[in-house]
């Protein structure tokens, strides 16, 4: 599930969350001054569910409920670009994402949330910036 954080100032961040048998668990949460880099993502994956491009802004109230591919590429996504400072890794991180196939965006989402989350991260953004 995908809600939006409407901001006055910087325009609107976004929240994911992952739907689980024990309920929904937090997956990332992007405030609007970071979330910038990562607004053509959240747009591509809620028009990929059907939605149009102008529910995608700050004046969405309601949750979207994104299914597993678009949901997991733009957690994917999250997760591996939001930390980089560099902007020309973070771009090339973003379209390796965008680039990969949905089983190898379901693999590495798998070994991001798993125990040794950080280090495929990691591993992933190697393989895409530097790749």
């Amino acid at each position: 599930m995908l809600r939006l954080i409407a901001d006055g100032q910087q325009g609107w961040g976004f929240a994911l969350w992952e739907e689980s048998p024990a309920g929904l668990e937090p997956v990332a949460s992007v405030s609007p001054e970071r979330a910038g880099p990562l607004r053509r993502a959240v747009t591509s994956a809620a028009t990929t569910d059907g939605y149009s491009t102008e529910a995608v802004g700050q004046g969405r109230r309601r949750p979207f409920n994104l299914t597993q591919t678009p949901g997991v590429r733009l957690a994917l996504t999250t997760l591996s670009a939001l930390p980089m400072r560099c902007p020309q890794r973070r771009a090339a991180v973003l379209a390796g994402v965008e680039s990969l196939g949905d089983e190898e965006c379901l693999y590495w989402y798998a070994k991001a949330r798993g125990s040794a989350g950080n280090r495929a991260l990691r591993a992933l953004r190697l393989l895409l910036a530097d790749g």
